[in-house]
């Protein structure tokens, strides 16, 4: 590859390689977790709701802890916020682990967890992904600067822009690959484990897996990556209400906000009832459970890889939009399908259209916004993300009534209405991009 493709340069970047690394064994752990203690929790009470619970648990610390972490990100160093979020991941991991093999680990401990989960997760946007992003930007910057001693012109300026928007959307698609691929190998890990080894096998690996991510950050380099500068610790709510204002304002990304709420309300909770309809519906195991939910996690990778090589900026909209809208028909269609193979399918089809929505988040919070409320931004995001409480909590209550099944079709018909208005009103949505910021 040619020194100037942006594939070419973040191989070269070693802390974009460390950062992705680290978020590849955080993510295997994320849902190696969610398959799990779903499996377990199902056990332990046959309850649909208690499984949907745990999710509910999981998504809550987004809302909370994610604008303040986002808020922090701005002011100070992302790079210590984000060592602290995995030393308590170790901590916590590692207490379950102990737990399982005493023979003690009540469903109650499970919750516990969780919620550190949630609280872990929270920060990958604001924090890991936000330095991510910086980290493909800066795989240009030394080459135009070179550049920038010859010609200082508006046309230099421009092609490192456009440089730079090229290089964030390709991260942003890698590390979407990666994390949708963690989407197949986590579960598909998680499932045979627990199906072999017990829980205590299960969380042992997620112990190792966190432990290996908190080795790879201690190698990070500490390097400042973003040009905007540090301001002091005070007026954290001001600061964040400033956000909040700012994207009201934007209709892009008061439209990329709005969809995350509804992906995450109507679409996304679908995984927790696979665990109940594989169980109690298909009558499969738990490394058969296992398997089809890695088939979304297959397809998303699929999907993301093939972002990555073909999409460009100015369909970032409609492809943001429309994978979300298919994603919720697809749910709908597999409320109805009672057979394990096609059942499979239609989760491996779904994760493939998946992909268009959680490549083009991020992308479209980078390309669209400005550098200095970039954290914030991404706390919003993951604020948004954890909307997805109500959605498991009405998920949960949909199949203790219903079943599993209708639970799914019923949740993505209730997400399709909202999706539609917002499609409306997003006016620049059949827009090229233009505007880099």
């Amino acid at each position: 590859m040619s020194k100037n493709n942006p594939l070419s340069l973040l191989a070269t970047n070693p802390r974009f390689r460390q950062l992705w690394v680290i978020g590849l064994f955080t993510s295997i752990a994320r849902w190696l977790d969610m398959l799990v203690v779903g499996i377990f929790a199902y056990e332990l009470t046959h309850s649909p709701f208690f499984v949907a619970l745990l999710v509910l648990l999981r998504l809550l610390p987004l809302i909370i802890v994610g604008p303040i972490i986002g808020t922090l990100s701005d002011r100070l160093n992302p790079k210590n916020l984000f060592g602290f979020s995995l030393c308590c991941a170790v901590v916590s991991s590692l207490t379950i682990y102990i737990l399982f093999l005493l023979d003690i680990a009540t469903y109650w401990h499970i919750a516990i967890s969780v919620i550190v989960s949630g609280s872990v997760w929270a920060t990958d946007f604001p924090l890991r992904r936000r330095m991510l992003g910086d980290s493909a930007q800066l795989s240009d910057d030394v080459d135009m600067e070179k550049k920038k001693t010859n010609s200082e012109n508006l046309e230099v300026g421009n092609k490192k822009r456009e440089k730079n928007n090229n290089n964030i959307a390709i991260a942003m698609s890698l590390d979407s690959a990666s994390n949708n691929a963690t989407r197949m190998i986590g579960p598909l890990t998680g499932g045979l484990t627990y199906y072999w080894l017990g829980p205590e096998g299960a969380f042992g690996i997620h112990f190792l897996l966190f432990l290996f991510s908190a080795v790879f950050f201690y190698f990070l380099p500490n390097t400042q990556l973003s040009s905007v500068q540090v301001a002091p610790l005070t007026k954290g709510v001001r600061e964040l209400w400033e956000a909040i204002q700012y994207a009201a304002s934007n209709r892009d990304l008061r439209s990329v906000l709005l969809i995350t709420i509804v992906f995450n309300i109507w679409g996304f909770p679908f995984l927790s009832m696979i665990p109940v309809i594989g169980g109690s519906e298909l009558g499969l195991n738990a490394s058969w459970i296992g398997l089809i939910v890695a088939m979304e996690g297959l397809g998303a990778f699929i999907g993301a890889l093939i972002v990555a090589m073909k999409v460009k900026t100015k369909y970032f909209r409609i492809l943001f939009f429309y994978s979300s809208a298919l994603h919720l028909i697809l749910i709908f269609i597999l409320g109805w399908i009672d057979e394990a193979i096609p059942f499979g399918l239609i989760v491996l089809l779904i994760g493939l259209v998946a992909a268009g929505f959680t490549t083009m988040q991020s992308t479209l919070i980078f390309t669209v916004s400005k550098p200095e409320m970039r954290g914030r931004l991404f706390g919003l995001v993951v604020a948004c993300i954890g909307t997805g409480l109500i959605g498991n909590a009405n998920i949960g209550l949909m199949g203790e009534l219903f079943g599993g099944s209708k639970a799914i079709s019923i949740t993505a018909l209730e997400g399709i209405v909202p999706l539609i208005i917002i499609g409306f009103l997003w006016k620049e949505l059949r827009k090229p991009i233009t505007k880099i910021n």
